[in-house]
């Protein structure tokens, strides 16, 4: 099991080229200067760790990964990009508690700007968190000579079983972290998401992330399909 401790900084301009920029409520001095004091807030209240685990392939059918230990994952898509994996990277990453309390304060207060922007913020810190550590693994593997497939995780279009999610949490047991998963298969802390990728040789080809397999496309506002303004 491998630990993570990540230092992620983001600026206003990444939250702006989200969905949540210009023209999408964020086009007067006003916003623009309270959302740049609720990010850097957001940046002092985020804990981002992560934890990790490899798990070995077994086999593979049309619409499911079968991994050692008895368990197995059933997106399709994942089946399709990781068909050549000899094992899956498995991690949940989280920013902890307190953005998820400093946003239900500013709710209690009647502050409900201040509860949008920081719960955006801190949607924005976890995705660049993730991004962060696909980056770290992909450089570590690369030095042996291993590929990774793009991340991939149960919730989106391309993979809906929430189930999948709690077998991803038993095999990662991020309570060290402080995070905790419901019967619904939504873990908490809220900024939190799990990762799934596949590790091997000569992976199929795939798109650059998976924004372009899911079916919200450019209705997402974190979409990275989307074109540039």
């Amino acid at each position: 099991m491998d630990y993570y401790k990540l230092n992620v900084q983001i600026s206003e301009d990444d939250v702006s080229r989200t969905g949540w920029g210009p023209g999408a409520g964020l086009s007067n001095a006003n916003s623009r200067s309270l959302l740049n004091e609720i990010l850097q807030e957001a940046l002092e209240l985020a804990r981002a760790e992560a934890v990790c685990r490899v798990v070995p392939v077994l086999g593979i059918s049309d619409s499911k990964i079968f991994l050692a230990g008895g368990q197995a994952l059933t997106s399709k898509l994942l089946v399709r990009l990781a068909c050549t994996a000899q094992s899956l990277f498995l991690a949940v990453c989280t920013l902890g508690r307190e953005i998820d309390r400093r946003v239900e304060e500013y709710s209690r207060a009647g502050l409900t700007a201040h509860a949008y922007f920081l719960d955006i913020a801190g949607t924005c810190i976890i995705e660049a968190a993730g991004r962060q550590l696909v980056s770290m693994i992909k450089e570590q593997l690369a030095s042996s000579g291993l590929q990774i497939t793009i991340p991939l995780g149960p919730g989106h279009s391309y993979w809906e079983s929430l189930q999948d999610q709690q077998i991803i949490y038993d095999l990662v047991n991020p309570t060290r972290i402080g995070v905790s998963i419901l019967e619904s298969g939504v873990m908490l802390p809220k900024k939190s998401v799990s990762m799934v990728m596949g590790i091997g040789h000569q992976l199929p080809p795939s798109a650059a992330n998976h924004c372009h397999y899911c079916s919200m496309g450019q209705k997402c506002p974190l979409s990275r399909v989307r074109q540039p303004n």
